[in-house]
């Protein structure tokens, strides 16, 4: 057994990981609701099993779960605790957000259904290509086509006996062919799917997006045929750190309008405006509003 010390001060407790035998325990991070940020519809790999969390990111598989501000990982060699706490935005203050939440006279009534919830640091080319398929269809379906593709072409890897298959790299996708989408049900996705998969193994760099403006970064994503202004957004905001990138869908118009605009339809620029308004982590206060219009049925 032994421990080390993360990046990351909280309120004045330092982020401490313990690791006992292939398990870390990590202690000293900020609020965090594990089950509604694996449930949230940001990620689709995540399943709830056994009172936690089992999910496959990169080319790890883990056991995940929450007991008394404990986050445990299992498996987590030594040196992975700290890939995992920079997926989870464990390094980032929450507490301070949601205090600004808590201090909006309109935001405030959200955080009794959202407090805790992180906006997890995915792959990029994962979650192109995730989100992709995500549009016109829902959490159950999309998981499923997803499942399918990484066994179709994903690489094989084993932990502890049991296989997994990470999600495929551009190449492998970029290989396949549109019937065999089709055969895992992408639909009209399909060569949206292919052809995005051409671009980033010919070279296209989606990690160079951080560095860029949101406005830049979401014209640079829709030159990749199926992306439009959420499908961009989400990729931005879920997988390339632009925080203030605020996708919008059927749950969030109807919130915006209820919460801002006493239900009536805004303009473009009103949203533009009430979105800024909202400041640099607008895209994670994003996620408070989406999950609360969701359990309240906002608009319906």
């Amino acid at each position: 057994q032994f421990y080390v010390i993360i990046n990351g001060k909280f309120g004045g407790n330092i982020m401490r990981v313990d690791y006992i035998d292939n398990k870390a325990l990590v202690t000293g991070f900020g609020c965090f609701n594990l089950s509604s940020s694996c449930s949230c519809g940001q990620s689709f790999r995540w399943k709830q099993r056994d009172g936690g969390w089992f999910g496959i990111a990169g080319h790890r598989a883990a056991f995940v779960s929450l007991n008394c501000k404990t986050l445990s990982i299992e498996p987590c060699f030594e040196g992975d605790a700290d890939w995992w706490t920079k997926y989870f935005d464990l390094e980032r203050d929450y507490s301070a957000i949601e205090k600004e939440i808590l201090n909006d006279e309109i935001l405030s009534v959200c955080l009794p259904y959202a407090s805790g919830i992180h906006v997890f640091n995915q792959e990029p080319f994962e979650a192109l290509i995730s989100f992709i398929i995500s549009s016109n269809n829902n959490i159950g379906r999309i998981s499923g086509i997803i499942d399918r593709l990484c066994r179709l072409a994903g690489q094989q890897f084993s932990i502890n006996g049991e296989l997994y298959f990470a999600f495929p790299e551009p190449c492998s996708i970029a290989k396949l062919s549109v019937e065999q989408l089709h055969s895992i049900g992408a639909g009209y996705r399909a060569p949206f799917i292919k052809k995005s998969a051409l671009m980033v193994a010919d070279g296209y760099d989606l990690g160079g997006l951080r560095n860029m403006s949101l406005d830049e970064a979401r014209k640079e994503l829709y030159k990749f045929p199926g992306v439009g202004p959420k499908v961009a957004d989400c990729v931005l905001l879920f997988s390339l750190g632009h925080t203030d990138a605020f996708p919008i869908d059927v749950w969030m118009d109807r919130a915006m309008k209820e919460l801002y605009f006493n239900s009536l339809p805004p303009s473009k620029a009103q949203l533009r405006e009430m979105i800024a308004r909202l400041g640099k982590y607008s895209g994670i206060i994003q996620q408070y509003i989406f999950h609360y219009a969701r359990h309240v049925k906002l608009g319906k």
